[in-house]
């Protein structure tokens, strides 16, 4: 039986850049294209479908659609848990809309809010597909790692004595960073993460989102098929594989540079051996060159001349350019070296998309202290947590999820058909049932 793991679709980002909002939602079309060509019994999504809770670009929002049509006229069902980008404190997403058309059966409608004769305790309801012997549950993606302390309060015993009743093959679905599963890079990082050995065991495959390089582990802790190994390792006793499927494309200038394409998983589940299977699909519509250029110590026009030597006879033409510079320079300013000439040669040699990242560059007369955030997300977070620190977990969480709520409601775009009076009513109608001000108006 085979079946597909995506996660980190993000469709819909990359608004700034409609080139590369383009390549997102093609390389998503390309995933599902390859599902069906599989010939897949089912379809996963670990969270991130969407790059925010409601979409307004009817463009992206009737393509996605088309394809999820084309699952569900083929009878491949497709199930998925929210991320952190997908949940809504208001319980208004465009998952809800894509529910109640019937193209997927969200799992976050399992999860069971704890109460007094279960010690207090979340517990989990198991989804069964009948017709395919399949098992699923899962717990949603929440914003700053909020879903940790969920996942660490599941009643374990009680989902594994469900689980273990149950036969077939059994997936547990999670956005959140796994500490075995971390790729060498974050393995020293900060973020909020959970133990495998947190997490129920019984299942055969635990499919992971929210950290978008693509992992795989088989059941021993070592790496399996092509994804890099994680940075855990260990057994992991009686749980299965696990893995990160990977985001189905870059979602910022970092991952770009790093990863460069995107990638989902393809499965194959043996129900005599109880083996699973697995194999990284990657996802590589356009070429990526990535420049990085050390300023420190150099003139303006020292970088610049840099930069016009190496371009001098790249091959640009329907590739994406990346070009980092920083370093603080020894004279001159940033906006003396010119960037328009070189996004004159990246036209002229009809490079798909150009894209510079000069936020480490600074001038000896003025050094200002870069932040390390990498994407407009991080940043975000950075400032919810330093303006929150001081709050207990529950405080934090609810004027968190407040915040984002708002965040997402304020970014929200006019749709083509709206007039300004009607888009503006909806946006204090939105605002009034973020805020549960209904009954005070």
């Amino acid at each position: 039986m085979k079946f597909a793991h995506l996660a980190d679709c993000h469709l819909g980002s990359w608004s700034r850049k409609p080139e590369l909002q383009e390549l997102n939602v093609a390389s998503f079309e390309y995933a599902i294209d390859s599902c069906l060509s599989e010939r897949v019994s089912f379809v996963i999504v670990a969270g991130d479908f969407f790059d925010i809770s409601f979409p307004t670009n009817t463009s992206v929002l009737a393509r996605v659609f088309s394809k999820l049509r084309e699952l569900k006229e083929a009878s491949i069902p497709l199930y998925l848990i929210p991320g952190s980008h997908d949940f809504s404190a208001s319980g208004s997403s465009m998952l809800r809309v894509c529910g109640a058309a019937g193209l997927c059966v969200n799992l976050m409608n399992l999860l069971e809010s704890s109460n007094d004769g279960n010690n207090g305790k979340t517990t989990l309801k198991l989804f069964k597909d009948s017709a395919r012997n399949l098992v699923l549950t899962g717990v949603l993606g929440l914003r700053i790692g909020m879903e940790v302390d969920v996942l660490k309060n599941i009643d374990k015993a009680e989902v594994e004595r469900a689980v273990n009743n149950e036969k077939g093959l059994k997936i547990f679905l999670v956005h959140t960073a796994v500490t075995e599963l971390l790729p060498s890079a974050l393995a020293n990082e900060h973020i909020e993460q959970i133990s495998l050995s947190d997490l129920p065991a019984g299942f055969h495959y635990y499919a992971a989102g929210h950290i978008h390089d693509p992992i795989i582990f088989d059941g021993t802790g070592r790496g399996a098929g092509s994804g890099e190994q994680g940075a855990g390792g260990g057994e992991f006793g009686a749980r299965g594989a696990a893995a990160y499927s990977g985001c189905i494309f870059p979602n910022n200038f970092t991952e770009l540079a790093s990863i460069q394409h995107g990638s989902f998983i393809l499965a194959d589940f043996d129900p005599a051996s109880e083996k699973l299977s697995l194999k990284k699909q990657d996802i590589k519509l356009r070429d990526v060159i990535s420049l990085e250029f050390d300023a420190e110590g150099k003139s303006a026009k020292e970088v610049e001349s840099e930069i016009l030597a190496c371009l001098d006879g790249k091959k640009l033409g329907a590739k994406i350019l990346l070009l980092k510079v920083s370093g603080t320079l020894s004279s001159g300013k940033p906006s003396d070296i010119n960037f328009e000439l070189v996004q004159k040669i990246a036209q002229k040699e009809e490079c798909f998309s150009f894209l510079r990242n000069t936020h480490g560059l600074a001038t000896k007369e003025f050094e200002v202290a870069v932040s390390k955030a990498s994407s407009v997300e991080e940043i975000e977070l950075d400032v919810v947590n330093g303006a929150f620190k001081n709050l207990d977990d529950k405080e934090k969480e609810a004027r968190s999820d407040l915040v984002f709520s708002l965040m997402h409601l304020l970014n929200k775009e006019k749709a083509e058909d709206e007039t300004r009076e009607s888009f503006s009513a909806r946006i204090v109608d939105e605002t009034i049932k973020i805020l549960n001000l209904e009954e005070k108006i």
